[in-house]
């Protein structure tokens, strides 16, 4: 399979950074002749543009670290590890978000795709 083959069989499960939609395009960007063309996503919804190479992630494999660092961060309203995550898109708006609920208490919050970005510093 060709690296291109392989972008684009893995790009439909993939999430945007941004936004975290996977309604993304890909296209070949070659801009100066003595450097190698690279592969470029745009999102369809928020139209942020990143560069995807064959190792890139899919949702499903982003899951895991996503959901752990959010355990251990906490509940922001008590602090507790005990959460439960949920993924969820909005249909009509095409918003994607993470849903966290502590188990104990009850606690309800959102973590968006711009924010996902703090959960790994």
């Amino acid at each position: 399979m060709t690296q291109l083959e392989t972008i684009e069989s893995v790009i439909p499960r993939v999430p945007c950074p941004i936004c975290l939609n996977s309604r993304l395009e890909v296209a070949l960007v070659c801009d100066t002749p003595r450097n190698p063309c690279d592969y470029q996503a745009v999102c369809g919804h928020c139209g942020y543009r990143f560069m995807v190479s064959s190792d890139v992630k899919t949702m499903e494999e982003l899951w895991p670290r996503v959901e752990s660092q959010i355990i251990q961060k906490g509940c922001p309203q008590c602090g507790d590890h005990k959460l439960r995550t949920e993924f969820v898109c909005d249909v009509k708006s095409e918003d994607c978000y993470f849903v966290v609920r502590c188990s104990d208490h009850g606690h309800y919050s959102q973590v968006r795709g711009n924010s996902i970005q703090y959960l790994f510093s």
